[in-house]
């Protein structure tokens, strides 16, 4: 192990002095996740951020009915997911609605509640702006199924005034305090199991464990262009077994990809904002992708024969992991991809992160290991190749 932290620490000093180390660990995923979060950053829900939609209500009816529908609204305005702005007219509101003071606008016509409770046809108009479609699907979504709940209601009046259970004056009666009920189903939110990263810190993630792939391996290619050099002779003709050289390449690029990750999640936390959960569980979960994906890149690269052999089979894997493990677009949690994307690191980290985010590190505990695994069982294989192939 002296051996190893010797090599390690020569090759440190080697790269500390070449400044492209400074470009791929910390430049690019900076810049270029500064750039997708300004793109893309919409496409992707912050964590903690409530949803709300902007209405607005006309009730010009005043009747049990147009009195029910607004309990419903604000029933929904109460959790958060709607802001309501009242409207003394129809035309009020048709008005807002087109010059997007709000996205969509309900109208309860007058003689609605009359309608209603004698049976006739009656529409809850809704009005929705052009560039707010989301909010007038809505809209009308909470409109259809509040009228699914009235026809219910009434066939339910109707059979018992057939049987003469309820009279008409009883039937009207029953109908003004359904208006002003506690709902029987009620809108609250909840805490899921695990949560989306926020935009920042999902960009920020997915492309330094990217980069990282770079950085790890440089530790074999290093290697390979010393042997084609002639300086690895000096390494292999002194007392030193050939993981021990493998090792201390490893080394290096392991203690940069760490250095290179920690710097990013402080400077994406400062200036973008980014969300990262617990330290230490962040803090296992860098550990955990730096080995693995350095574990991995070195098995990769034991398989080339010259430096340019390595770089390219090492580019291919990590561009092909990166795509399949969501570095630039979140993968569905469903279907074939999904789980094909569970061989890779990337997304482990990611999705370790989205689990320590929403239950805290014991929740991160299940990615954290599968990378740890994955660094194992590649490391070894790295350092069998890789020490077989050391040759003068």
């Amino acid at each position: 192990m002296r051996h190893a932290w010797t090599i390690a620490k020569n090759d440190l000093s080697l790269r500390a002095r070449d400044r492209s180390i400074y470009i791929i660990g910390l430049v690019a995923p900076l810049a270029l996740a500064f750039i997708f979060n300004v793109v893309f950053g919409g496409g992707i829900s912050d964590v903690g951020e409530t949803i709300t939609f902007e209405v607005g209500i006309a009730n010009v009816d005043q009747g049990p009915i147009g009195a029910a529908f607004e309990d419903v609204i604000d029933s929904i305005a109460s959790e958060g997911l709607l802001t309501v702005t009242t409207f003394g007219s129809a035309e009020a509101a048709r008005t807002a609605a087109d010059n997007g003071t709000v996205g969509a606008s309900f109208i309860l016509p007058e003689g609605l509640s009359d309608a209603v409770l004698g049976g006739a046809d009656a529409t809850i108009e809704v009005v929705g702006n052009v560039d707010a479609p989301t909010t007038t699907q809505v809209a009308s979504s909470i409109s259809e199924q509040f009228g699914i709940g009235v026809r219910t209601a009434n066939l339910s009046v109707a059979t018992a005034m057939a049987s003469g259970a309820l009279s008409p004056e009883q039937a009207f009666a029953a109908a003004g305090e359904a208006g002003t009920a506690t709902p029987a189903i009620e809108v609250g939110s909840v805490e899921a199991a695990s949560r989306q990263l926020d935009s920042a810190a999902y960009f920020v993630a997915g492309l330094s464990i990217f980069f990282l792939f770079f950085i790890a391996g440089m530790s074999i290619t290093s290697m390979l262009e010393e042997r084609r050099e002639g300086t690895l002779s000096r390494l292999l003709a002194a007392p030193i077994n050939r993981q021990s050289i493998v090792a201390g390449k490893s080394l290096a690029s392991i203690l940069i990809g760490l250095a290179s990750m920690t710097v990013l999640v402080i400077v994406s936390s400062l200036i973008m904002g980014a969300d990262w959960g617990p330290p230490l569980g962040v803090a296992m979960l860098i550990v955990g992708a730096v080995l693995a994906v350095t574990a991995l890149m070195t098995a990769v690269g034991s398989f080339a024969k010259t430096p340019e052999q390595a770089g390219n089979l090492q580019s291919i894997v990590a561009v092909t992991l990166g795509m399949l493990g969501g570095t630039f677009v979140p993968i569905a949690q469903e279907g074939f991809l999904a789980k094909l994307s569970l061989l890779t690191p990337n997304a482990w980290f990611i999705r370790g992160l989205g689990d320590l985010a929403g239950g805290g590190i014991s929740a991160a505990l299940p990615a954290v290991l599968v990378l740890l695994a994955i660094a194992v069982v590649a490391g070894s294989i790295g350092l069998v190749i890789a020490g077989r192939a050391l040759r003068l």
